[in-house]
C-alpha cells in the first residue's frame, strides 16, 4: 500500500459534515494538492495504483482517455476508502493529434518542446468523484495553448534549470513559470483546467447540495 498523508488546511474553505468524513485525492501531484486544499479544509493524499502508460497502450480517443484514467486512478483506492470521497484526476496534451507523453529524461523533454514550439496544442484535463462507493460526479475541460517559439538554446536552458518540472509534467513546462520565462500564449481554457484540476463544478455541486 502506498503512503497516505494528511494535510490541513491554514483557512476554512468547506466544513465538511459528517456526511463527508473524509476527502481523499488519488494523486501525488503537488499542484493538485494546493488546489484542493484551496476547496476543502481537510484532505488525505493517496497514490493511486494505475500504470497510465499501459493505459495508454490501446489507442483511445483523447476525450475518452483522460476521464478513463481519472476513474481508473479513482477506483484504484477506493478498498481503502470505501465510505469517503475520492477524486481522481488526470491530464493529457495533444498537438497535431499526437498524445504528447511526460518524458524519460531530459534528452525527451527538450525534444517535446522543440516538437511543440509554435505550435497549438490542447490541454484535456479531467476529474472522476467516487462517493460512499459509487459516481458521484465527472467533469473534462480543455485549454488552448500555443508554446512560444523560442530557441533551443532558450529550451534547452529551461529544462536544464527545471529539471524537476520538466520531467514531471505532460508538456515539460509550467504554467506557474510563464511570467518568469515567457513560455505559453493561453488562447482558451481556465487555470485549473491548464493545471490540471478542473475542481470548481465538483465544488459548486458540494456546496448547493
Amino acid at each position: 500500500m502506498g503512503k497516505v498523508t494528511k494535510y490541513q488546511g491554514k483557512k476554512e474553505k468547506y466544513k465538511m459534515s459528517t456526511n463527508y468524513p473524509q476527502v481523499v485525492l488519488a494523486s501525488s501531484s503537488q499542484t493538485r494538492k494546493n488546489l484542493l486544499r484551496k476547496y476543502f479544509e481537510y484532505i488525505i493524499i493517496k497514490k493511486h495504483r494505475v500504470d497510465e502508460n499501459e493505459i495508454k497502450k490501446n489507442k483511445t480517443p483523447p476525450e475518452k482517455l483522460v476521464m478513463k484514467l481519472a476513474k481508473l486512478k479513482a477506483i484504484s483506492v477506493k478498498p481503502d476508502f470505501s465510505h469517503a470521497m475520492i477524486i481522481g484526476s488526470d491530464q493529457i496534451l495533444v498537438c497535431e493529434e499526437k498524445l504528447i507523453n511526460k518524458p524519460k529524461n531530459v534528452k525527451e523533454a527538450i525534444e517535446n518542446l522543440l516538437y511543440l514550439r509554435n505550435k497549438e496544442h490542447v490541454l484535456m484535463s479531467a476529474i472522476y468523484v467516487i462517493k460512499e462507493g459509487k459516481f458521484f460526479f465527472k467533469k473534462m475541460k480543455k485549454a488552448k495553448l500555443i508554446l512560444r517559439d523560442l530557441s533551443k538554446n532558450q529550451i534547452t536552458s529551461y529544462v536544464n534549470q527545471n529539471r524537476k518540472t520538466a520531467l514531471s509534467t505532460v508538456g515539460s513546462y509550467k504554467i506557474e513559470d510563464n511570467s518568469k520565462y515567457g513560455l505559453i500564449i493561453v488562447k482558451s481554457g481556465d487555470i485549473e483546467t491548464i493545471l490540471g484540476f478542473p475542481i470548481k463544478d465538483f465544488f459548486n455541486k458540494l456546496k448547493n447540495e
